[in-house]
C-alpha cells in the first residue's frame, strides 16, 4: 500500500471523521472507499445488461410492466375477519 498525505480545512476533517464514525470505519478506511470509487471505471453496457439479466432472474422473473399496489402488498396481507 501506497502512503499518501493531504492537507484539509480543520472543519472538513471534523466532518470526514464524523462520517466515518458513523459508518463504523476509520477514517483511512473512509478516504481509501473513497478514492476507490473515484478511480473505478465506470460501468460497461456489458455489466449493465449483465445486471438486467439477473434482476430478471429473480424471484418475480421478467416484469414488462409496473407492478400494482394490490400486487406489490399480496403477500402481506392475511385475512381479516
Amino acid at each position: 500500500m501506497a502512503t499518501l498525505t493531504i492537507t484539509l480545512e480543520p472543519t472538513v476533517l471534523e466532518a470526514a471523521k464524523s462520517a466515518a464514525e458513523r459508518r463504523k470505519i476509520t477514517l483511512d478506511q473512509l478516504i481509501a472507499e473513497s478514492l476507490t470509487m473515484v478511480a473505478s471505471p465506470p460501468p460497461t453496457d456489458a455489466d449493465n445488461e449483465a445486471l438486467i439479466r439477473l434482476m430478471n432472474e429473480g424471484i418475480l422473473g421478467h416484469i414488462d410492466r409496473p407492478l400494482t399496489r394490490d400486487e406489490i402488498y399480496a403477500e402481506r396481507t392475511w385475512p381479516r375477519s
